[in-house]
């Protein structure tokens, strides 16, 4: 009995110190423009049952769903849970982790990245995307699926990862306590730049549909059950950013599938017109949005929802308080 005890006591404090030097050592990004840390901390603190919208997917997720402006436009409260070249197995675990403590009545999917057809990504991506959420067999199912056997350990502790930053620690990674993480804009990148060389692309007789991956055809079925099954609106959308022919043509791919399970599917990047999108002032580079085009994006696409009964957090004094915050900034 006292030999078990003594392997349990050893086993609880070799998981502390696994978890204290986990946190101490991983990459952190908290401040700027790119603060994914304070992004994906911040959800994860969020009050339970906050938001009656999420948004999911890559880059064009965040730079272009503003739910300051949502909030601002219709009462409505929501949170961009995305990250950069988030693949769809990314975006299902995502989902599945978010509807752990959050019912939203609308859960919108970004679709650029079933444009894409990578069997797995680098280490940065993969990193990117998993180094902020909570260990969980959730998490254990994304790494599986993200990268080969025999890799897998690695990404699923951070702590193998970062080892090597011993040199290149700072007095923000002593200070950094993920349980106070906030951020006030729900997730949205606020960028503020403009690019003068942006091009509109012309894809509006593009009919031609390409073949989705099989791997990206299984999690796509796997969001759409996910949602049925926890009786949430599903909304596929690709956000102006500029899209191909190519990739047009797996958005039409897209949007067969979403026409056969009956759920709302609209590629934005025919509608700039309607929108009010200026190519030369609305985007941040040739396939984001900046702050400037997000406010016209987020609007419109708040006034164009489907007719669902949202929570009206129009008088919460929170929000308005970072309402304001974001205008100071912006």
């Amino acid at each position: 009995m006292k030999k078990a005890v003594r392997v349990i006591v050893f086993l609880l404090i070799f998981a502390m110190a696994i978890s204290f030097f986990d946190n101490l050592l991983c990459r952190k990004e908290t401040d700027g423009w790119w603060n994914v840390t304070a992004k994906l901390d911040g959800f994860y603190n969020s009050p339970k049952n906050e938001y009656d919208m999420m948004y999911f997917g890559s880059s064009n997720t965040y730079c272009s769903f503003n739910p300051l402006v949502v909030w601002k436009e219709r009462g409505i409260k929501s949170y961009v849970f995305a990250t950069q070249q988030q693949p769809v197995w990314a975006t299902y675990h995502y989902m599945a982790d978010a509807f752990k403590t959050q019912h939203p009545k609308v859960a919108v999917v970004d679709i650029l990245m079933f444009s894409k057809n990578d069997e797995y990504y680098d280490d940065g991506v993969n990193y990117t995307f998993c180094d902020n959420m909570p260990f969980s067999l959730n998490k254990i199912e994304l790494v599986r699926a993200s990268v080969p056997k025999g890799q897998r350990f690695n990404l699923l502790f951070r702590f193998m990862k970062y080892h090597s930053r011993w040199n290149d620690l700072k007095k923000e990674d002593f200070l950094y306590k993920k349980s106070s993480m906030r951020d006030y804009s729900k997730g949205y990148y606020v960028l503020t730049a403009e690019c003068d060389d942006a091009i509109k692309t012309d894809t509006e007789k593009v009919t031609a549909a390409a073949e989705l991956s099989s791997k990206n055809l299984e999690y796509l079925q796997k969001i759409i059950d996910l949602c049925n099954e926890k009786g949430i609106e599903l909304m596929l959308v690709k956000t102006p950013s500029n899209s191909t022919p190519e990739e047009t043509e797996y958005f039409n791919a897209v949007a067969k599938i979403a026409k056969q399970n009956g759920i709302f599917y609209c590629d934005y990047n025919q509608e700039y017109k309607q929108i009010g999108l200026d190519i030369k002032t609305d985007f941040f580079d040739k396939t984001h949005l900046n702050t400037s085009g997000a406010e016209k994006f987020s609007k419109y696409f708040a006034d164009n929802l489907p007719d669902l009964e949202f929570s009206d957090g129009s008088a919460d004094k929170e929000w308005e308080c970072d309402y304001n915050k974001y205008l100071a900034e912006k």
